[in-house]
């Protein structure tokens, strides 16, 4: 019993941080459609249409809404997953007695 309740918890652990890792990830592509770095790419901000920053502030934004997208993705999920569990081991329970 206690080896099912560890497999569960680190299955928990290791779907909501894959998730909230995702999340992450993706949040920095949003950032970066709607802001752009003045770089050669875009001819220094001339050619671009995107809000021009400079490289510290994007890197600064990517890190901030990253941390914070992911970690409001990873909570979520964990409160998810923990009631699937809590569904499925109460269904287990019924059916044994």
């Amino acid at each position: 019993m206690k080896k099912l309740k560890h497999s569960k918890t680190i299955i928990e652990e290791i779907l909501s941080n894959g998730i909230g890792w995702i999340a992450g990830l993706l949040s920095v592509d949003l950032l970066s459609h709607f802001f752009a770095v003045r770089s050669w790419k875009n001819g220094w901000g001339l050619f671009s249409r995107k809000t021009m920053i400079d490289a510290d502030t994007f890197n600064i934004l990517e890190w901030v809404l990253t941390a914070i997208l992911g970690f409001i993705v990873l909570v979520g999920i964990n409160r998810i997953v923990k009631r699937v569990i809590k569904k499925k081991d109460e269904n287990n329970t019924e059916k044994s007695v």
